[in-house]
């Protein structure tokens, strides 16, 4: 049986995507600083993203109380919007903090997820699916907008992560990395309401295909995969 880990397992996506690779077979491990997924049997670790060294400690857990991940969704944020007007104005310490759960974090994270693959294909254990990293992002990094300074910058961090792994560093191995960033139908991003059904069926979906699909995997609710215009600034929320 497959073991799928979610690290920043909230009530919406986290819960989603719990569910729906818990109704396939699969194995559940969440993780994040306090447990607000509910399942039975899924498998609790705390687990603090703003502090990217204990990250090998989680999977080293994980490991022994539910077995090693081939699927690992990262879906923890950090974010500090501050005012139009004194964008710059963030304490470093709250700068690093946001960093180091949009960026440090999601790299120690494939790290360790990446060792579990390749363990994995070394015992013949991924089967015709290979295994799967996926990061929850969204369009700020291809675009820029008010009071998203740090925040933009862990995504841009964490996508170009993902596009090397999935294009140049892995791209011979059957691992497969994509940063997921759910749109609406126009393309426009999700301020919120994000729907965690909809990062369910596609996150599932990835994790079957055996080959690598487009890294960065701009989706819509009920359409699947749809490839957008990069828009140099946002438009604000209607």
């Amino acid at each position: 049986m497959s073991t799928a880990l979610i690290i920043g397992a909230g009530e919406r996506v986290g819960q989603s995507v719990a569910d729906k690779f818990a109704k396939a077979g699969y194995k559940i491990a969440v993780a994040s600083r306090s447990n607000k997924v509910k399942g039975d049997g899924y498998k609790f670790f705390p687990f603090d993203a703003t502090k990217p060294e204990t990250t090998a400690d989680l999977f080293s857990k994980v490991r022994k109380d539910v077995g090693i991940p081939s699927v690992v969704v990262y879906n923890a944020y950090g974010a500090r919007f501050g005012t139009v007007r004194n964008p710059l104005d963030l304490p470093i310490d709250d700068f690093n903090a946001d960093m180091a759960v949009n960026a440090a974090s999601p790299f120690a994270s494939v790290v360790e997820a990446v060792k579990g693959f390749k363990e994995l294909k070394a015992e013949g254990k991924l089967g015709k699916s290979g295994a799967t990293f996926i990061f929850t992002g969204n369009m700020l990094n291809d675009t820029a907008g008010p009071n998203f300074m740090t925040f933009g910058m862990g995504k841009s961090a964490a996508a170009f992560l993902i596009k090397s792994l999935a294009l140049v560093d892995f791209a011979d191995e059957p691992f497969k990395f994509y940063y997921g960033d759910q749109r609406h139908a126009d393309g426009e991003p999700f301020y919120t309401g994000l729907s965690g059904p909809a990062h369910a069926d596609a996150y599932f979906e990835l994790a079957q295909k055996p080959e690598q699909g487009p890294w960065q995997y701009t989706f819509v609710e009920g359409a699947g995969y749809k490839k957008f215009p990069k828009p140099e600034t946002l438009r604000k929320p209607q």
